[in-house]
């Protein structure tokens, strides 16, 4: 009678709920089920730490007042919507909770060289540390004055290079080439050094010069903008 029970215990485990076996892959997903790359979750999936969870979605040639458009030499920035934020970091001094950047809802931009790809309820999303996100738009609105760059990053509006030196001669420059400095638009909050969060040692309105490979590109209102960290701008006025 014992080894009866046991063998249909076991079973039963194999099984699973709906006659499922545990460990393998589901058929399809249905209502109320939860699946990260095709496996089957008691529940919904739950970012630990910085971790963000972002359901991606295709940009579109116009998104509102911004166009984003990828060069060769820089980041080729996505749009998704955060579906789920880990709590945040541990200051490794205090042992306290550094606040995640963002949270659910939120709609972001983000670089396309970073990041966990899966599969989640049958939709492409990703998993990606929250201070690696460029920024993300308030309410959702995908325009200039909404943009809020995160950590340590600046919204540049990118100068017009120059077309000739000042005796007047023609320079000759390359199709769409970077002036490589630009006025400040957005500055984001800062980044934590030994668990103290240092402010941008830029401000809105200053100009910068930063690296020529440096950030992601990015376009509102037909006007160039380029998104940078701190550390790739080389000097400020």
């Amino acid at each position: 009678m014992v080894a009866i029970a046991l063998s249909l215990f076991s079973l039963a485990y194999q099984l699973g709920p709906a006659g499922r076996t545990h460990g393998t892959r589901a058929p399809a997903c249905t209502m109320g089920e939860y699946r990260l790359n095709n496996y089957i979750l008691p529940g919904p999936v739950k970012p630990l730490g910085n971790q963000v969870l972002i359901k991606l979605r295709k940009i579109e040639e116009k998104t509102g007042g911004g166009l984003f458009v990828p060069t060769a030499e820089t980041e080729k920035p996505k749009e998704g919507m955060v579906i789920a934020a880990g709590p945040g970091s541990v200051n490794p001094e205090t042992g306290e909770t550094i606040v995640n950047p963002v949270s659910e809802g939120d709609l972001v931009l983000l670089s396309d060289f970073t990041g966990e790809k899966v599969e989640y309820n049958g939709e492409k999303h990703i998993f990606v540390n929250a201070d690696s996100l460029l920024g993300k738009f308030d309410k959702q609105k995908v325009t200039l004055e909404a943009f809020e760059p995160i950590g340590d990053r600046v919204l540049v509006a990118v100068a017009e290079a120059a077309t000739e030196t000042t005796t007047g001669i023609a320079l000759a420059l390359a199709e769409n080439e970077d002036s490589c400095m630009g006025e400040v638009a957005a500055v984001g909050k800062g980044k934590y050094y030994n668990g103290a969060l240092r402010p941008v040692g830029i401000a809105k309105g200053e100009s910068v010069m930063y690296d020529k490979y440096a950030g992601a590109e990015a376009k509102f209102d037909g006007k160039k903008f380029k998104i940078v960290s701190e550390k790739e701008c080389i000097a400020k006025w």
